[in-house]
């Protein structure tokens, strides 16, 4: 009995027809040339620093960053021109400029970490404060921008720019009046099919509307509200403190609730 031969693998025969692809080249996309590659490679790559860079740029340390950079900056720039080496002359001077336009940037959280952290039911914009005295002997600065935060019956004045502290406070049932434009607030519910939105013809970005509120004391405190929205910023900062006042503070009364202000202010 004959011993049974392995079989021989299959080889198949190489195409003549076929020819050799070229290797693809990363600095070649599309068959561009290579230095248009090469500003592809690096403007891509400046596009996905952007969101770091505004992360850092939104961090208590960024300040501390921008220094290091712009040392490092002037420091390759020197260097650079005295080599002389222009590529790391120009390098150091985009880092150095690059660091001084770039400023802190505003965390859009911050709002509501403020209202978290002072445990404030409501956040509203109180605009520029204006001139009064509040009670307790607190100080706040004319021309400060403030928010301020309904916390119970309390009413927090919390200045935009700073570390989010509490400038002021005062007790909401201490208000006597509110005054909107020199008049006094009253809330009155209009339908949208008796007064439809409808789009302005000219919009007065320089127009004016003050609030006001007057105290137990005589005392009244004012805030103006600037822009084309300053009336209803206005007003519904007048309608949240008047709701709080009237309900009683943050919680429900009398089966009522404050924490859905549907009316509005005339």
């Amino acid at each position: 009995m004959k011993p049974v031969e392995p079989s021989q693998p299959l080889v198949k025969r190489a195409d003549p027809a076929l020819r050799e692809r070229p290797s693809k080249d990363a600095f070649r996309p599309f068959g561009l040339p290579r230095p248009i590659g090469y500003l592809l490679y690096a403007l891509f790559w400046v596009v996905l620093l952007v969101p770091l860079i505004r992360r850092l740029r939104r961090r208590p340390s960024w300040s501390k960053i921008r220094w290091i950079a712009l040392g490092a900056g002037l420091l390759l720039f020197a260097a650079g021109w005295a080599l002389p080496q222009t590529a790391l002359a120009f390098c150091g001077g985009v880092l150095a400029l690059t660091a001084l336009l770039l400023p802190p940037a505003t965390d859009p959280d911050r709002e509501r970490k403020l209202q978290a952290r002072h445990g404030a039911d409501y956040f509203l914009n109180g605009g520029e404060f204006i001139w009064g005295c509040w009670p307790g002997g607190a100080t706040v600065v004319a021309g400060t921008r403030l928010y301020l935060l309904l916390r119970g019956q309390e009413l927090l004045a919390v200045p935009i720019k700073g570390e989010g502290d509490v400038q002021a406070s005062l007790a909401v049932d201490g208000v006597q009046r509110i005054l909107v434009a020199g008049q006094s607030y009253v809330p009155v519910y209009v339908s949208e099919a008796k007064d439809p939105p409808r789009r302005e013809k000219q919009v007065d970005r320089a127009a004016k509307t003050t609030m006001e509120l007057v105290l137990e004391n005589g005392e009244t405190l004012r805030f103006e509200y600037t822009g084309a929205f300053s009336k209803h910023l206005a007003e519904t900062a007048a309608h949240a403190i008047y709701s709080v006042r009237r309900l009683g503070g943050a919680d429900s009364v009398g089966g009522q609730s404050p924490e859905v202000f549907h009316v509005i202010g005339r």
